[in-house]
């Protein structure tokens, strides 16, 4: 039995009302909504008492509802919904039912004929003009119930659900498929015939609760925040996709207030994702960081059986073409200005491993076209001499490596020139860029991490390129530009692609490159064709300008 509950004023004026959540399904209910002994509805004192009144009761008869699916989703019973309910759900099931179809619809006179088949089966009875059929008999009802179950799906789509309906309700949901698969066939004929024109039928439905999305579903018995906690522990992610999603997991969670994964609904998954992009937040933020986050550890829950469908699934932000202002490499007289800061002295009081950062790094990346945070971790032991070519082993037991896998990159011979193996003698076989003795204390927390060294030299060597080099240009990525540049740089002077790939570590579509890896020795001739930077003036000296 649900506990009435009664409207009254607060001290302060405003309109207030408590329900209490009965023991036999708090625990449940807690699980679903994240509130474990009682709900509260407030309404400010300026509202008037027919307007709260009326709130108050769609209020009470929502958490009444809440708590009866549950006890029916506990007991196994079928559950009752409300008008507005029926319609939602009808709703969801022409959206589900289009979505099997649209994108590959057939042929128009397939869904010609699934319409006919529909008429005939109700002109086998008369059916009064006005459409009013409750003369009909049980057996009539029965075959009309099963033509439109078995042309419509249903079945299948309440499966999909985990839904189970009382009488009374499932008579008024077929009674308004009745409606609805005919204008569902005609959409999909028109989409068969290249009409792929917007659909206003879904206006007409009212919004999914969740309880009428979710009234019988099996709860996950995890939040959006626990399910985090438990990916992160499984999959052990790099702690900078840790430290990324981290805050979208959070934000997750304060949005659906606690509930259980199980009862987010697509069409809510719909309501965040608009909810993403700010002034402060981009689409291309909201896609690739936010929903990228949401969607995998959603994956995860389906694939460990804790969901059946993952509500993110295929949903985007949509962004307007982003008007390309300049190139992701580096311009010449940029390359100038932190080649040439790189070479000058440091300040008094600098670490050495900093400055050695500022000094060596960009060279490096310059030279390799490997990503700053892949230098910045790199160890003394992993310069070393492959069959008397020096080289630099790249290898993910040092720090976070795309793809987690190693690769060797032989030295440019102007780093030699310029004193890279003194230095890296002189600094030993541990960390060349950030001090071995940076023992930050392990956190207990596998969702807040701590943040390796070689990140923090290589975050701290991005702002010195943009607030001391002077490299502002929002268009560009400073230190990953470095990248861009590599590959431009070496196309330019005649290097082949698979080599430019095996020094950047990427990797092409072509099956047969995979047979066509380039050997150390390989890759240290191919690297005589890339000229040095010389750094003198106000751009850089082309080859042709440098004696041979």
């Amino acid at each position: 039995m649900v506990t009435m509950t009664s409207l009254k004023r607060a001290k302060n004026g405003d309109w207030f009302a408590r329900k209490a959540i009965p023991s036999d399904v708090r625990e449940q209910y807690k699980l679903a909504y994240g509130v474990g002994r009682e709900e509260r509805f407030r309404r400010p004192a300026s509202v008037n008492m027919g307007t709260a009144k009326a709130e108050f009761r769609d209020w009470d008869a929502q958490i009444c509802q809440r708590i009866e699916a549950l006890r029916a989703q506990v007991t196994g019973a079928a559950v009752r919904l409300t008008t507005r309910q029926v319609s939602a759900l009808s709703g969801q099931w022409y959206s589900w039912f289009i979505a099997q179809h649209e994108d590959e619809p057939g042929r128009p006179e397939d869904w010609f004929s699934r319409l006919e088949m529909l008429e005939e089966a109700y002109d086998r009875f008369a059916r009064l003009p006005d459409g009013d059929d409750h003369g009909l008999g049980a057996a009539a009802r029965r075959y009309l119930d099963a033509k439109l179950i078995e042309l419509g799906h249903v079945e299948t789509f309440m499966a999909e659900q985990n839904l189970k309906l009382d009488a009374e309700t499932r008579r008024a949901f077929l009674d308004a498929l009745e409606d609805e698969v005919p204008f569902a066939f005609n959409l999909l004929r028109r989409r068969a015939e290249g009409d792929f024109s917007p659909d206003q039928r879904l206006q007409r439905f009212a919004q999914p609760s969740t309880m009428a999305a979710n009234g019988n579903k099996k709860l996950a018995g995890m939040n959006c925040w626990q399910a985090f906690e438990a990916w992160v522990k499984e999959r052990q992610p790099a702690s900078a996709t840790v430290d990324r999603w981290r805050g979208v997991l959070l934000g997750l969670n304060q949005y659906f207030e606690g509930r259980d994964v199980a009862t987010i609904s697509e069409e809510e998954a719909v309501g965040w994702k608009e909810t993403l992009v700010t002034p402060s937040r981009t689409a291309t933020s909201a896609n690739d960081v936010w929903l990228r986050a949401a969607k995998v550890v959603f994956g995860w829950l389906v694939e460990n059986k804790k969901l059946k469908v993952n509500p993110f699934d295929g949903i985007r932000v949509a962004r307007p073409k982003k008007i390309k202002r300049r190139e992701k490499a580096l311009e010449d007289e940029e390359v100038q200005a932190i080649l040439h800061a790189a070479l000058q002295p440091p300040p008094p009081r600098m670490k050495a491993k900093k400055a050695a950062a500022r000094r060596w790094v960009p060279w490096l990346c310059a030279y390799t076209g490997s990503r700053p945070g892949e230098m910045t971790q790199l160890h003394g032991a992993n310069v070393k001499q492959h069959k008397g070519i020096w080289i630099i082993d790249i290898t993910p037991e040092d720090g976070t490596v795309k793809g987690a896998s190693f690769r060797k990159v032989p030295i440019h011979e102007h780093l030699i020139a310029q004193g890279f193996l003194e230095f890296v003698k002189s600094s030993g076989d541990g960390p060349l860029f950030y001090d071995a003795d940076d023992k930050r204390k392990a956190s207990t927390d596998a969702t807040k991490p701590v943040r390796p060294p070689y990140v923090i030299a290589r975050n701290k060597l991005a702002e010195w390129v943009r607030e001391e080099v002077g490299i502002r240009d929002p268009d560009i990525q400073p230190n990953h530009a470095w990248r861009h540049t590599f590959k431009r740089q070496a196309a330019r002077y005649g290097m082949e692609k698979r080599f430019r790939f095996a020094f950047c570590g990427h990797e092409t579509d072509e099956v047969g490159d995979i047979y066509e890896t380039p050997t150390i020795e390989d890759m240290a001739n191919e690297l005589k064709k890339f000229p040095r930077y010389v750094v003198s003036g106000s751009e850089i000296s082309r080859p042709e300008d440098i004696a041979a």
